[in-house]
């Protein structure tokens, strides 16, 4: 959206919550929470929504995802 709160964009869209965006140091990628696989699992995506993808995988909760000063992981 603008800094004016005009202009929203829905960046997700699945039956499951999204929650705890972060965005990276250099503003390329924001990581979130999703319940979308059955538990809470960390993902990123583009600015845009695009390229969402999974970075945990396993049966236990992972959330609040955070950013390391100057640590970017590339999206494929």
């Amino acid at each position: 959206m603008n800094s004016d709160g005009l202009n929203q964009t829905r960046l997700t869209d699945n039956d499951s919550s999204d929650a705890w965006p972060a965005w990276s140091p250099d503003g390329r990628q924001i990581a979130f929470t999703s319940g979308r696989d059955g538990n809470e699992e960390i993902y990123v995506m583009s600015p845009d929504g695009s390229n969402q993808t999974n970075l945990t995988n396993n049966p236990a909760d992972e959330s609040y995802p955070d950013w390391s000063p100057g640590i970017v992981r590339e999206l494929p």
